[in-house]
């Protein structure tokens, strides 16, 4: 497995940090994790473009997470001399369907009438085996019906937080995990309920005996203060943090 960052930041627009999104790339298949705005594009700048992606997984429901899904599928259906034909299946919370429905209605046939399936899965506590790879996700600690995902292949394991904050589930998710990508929204002096801090990262990290922990969803607090120093008085492993269009190997 392969991550890319491709957007390390949060519904502030910055220059150097895009709204959340993730590129998972298994043996076989292409995942989109979240997709704020300008998520799609800033991909491209890593060789990926919306026509390779085969499944997109979203962690809830806010505009910075969820709003590149109608460039995704506009696109889809009107880029010249481009005809999808694989299923696109799309993974959320509970609701998803729901706000699936409403958005796109928005837009219109331009945006749903396409010849290929497009198939929603509502997710909460689950564990699916597909095969090759499995799925695993738990409630978070966010907004309502938040979920994390956890990806295994090959005796790898990724675990995705989204938004959160501290919680027995991400820990549990996170269990022996090779990487975890947690968010971290605001430095330890500006907690935040429902997001996460860099001494609660290392804690989560800690107890669920992660190989190398990311932090990512940085405001601009975390950019001025050293967020790495509280993080690793709690976490001994590798600390990354976040930064548009990073790679990692998993």
């Amino acid at each position: 497995m392969e991550l890319i960052i491709i957007g390390s930041g949060t519904c502030v627009i910055q220059t150097h940090r895009g709204s959340p999104g993730y590129v998972l790339k298994l043996e076989k298949e292409i995942f989109l994790l979240d997709g704020g705005t300008g998520t799609l594009r800033k991909a491209l700048e890593v060789g990926i473009s919306y026509q390779d992606i085969d499944k997109i997984f979203y962690t809830h429901l806010h505009p910075d997470h969820t709003m590149d899904l109608i460039p995704f599928l506009f696109a889809t259906k009107h880029t010249p001399d481009f005809h999808r034909e694989k299923k696109l299946e799309i993974f959320g919370p509970i609701g998803f369907q729901n706000f699936y429905t409403n958005f796109t209605q928005l837009f219109g046939t331009g945006i749903t009438d396409v010849v290929y399936d497009i198939i929603i899965h509502e997710l909460s506590e689950n564990h699916i085996n597909f095969g090759v790879w499995e799925l695993q996700t738990k409630r978070m600690q966010h907004s309502h019906n938040a979920i994390g995902y956890r990806f295994e292949e090959k005796g790898k394991s990724f675990v995705y937080s989204g938004d959160t904050d501290y919680c027995d589930e991400i820990v549990e998710l996170a269990r022996e995990a090779n990487i975890l990508l947690l968010d971290c929204s605001f430095p330890d002096s500006m907690k935040v309920k429902g997001h996460l801090t860099p001494t609660e990262a290392g804690k989560i990290a800690s107890k669920a005996g992660v190989d190398k922990l990311i932090l990512t969803h940085l405001y601009p607090p975390c950019d001025k203060e050293d967020i790495l120093k509280p993080c690793l008085e709690q976490f001994q492993g590798t600390v990354f943090i976040a930064m548009d269009l990073m790679k990692f190997e998993i």
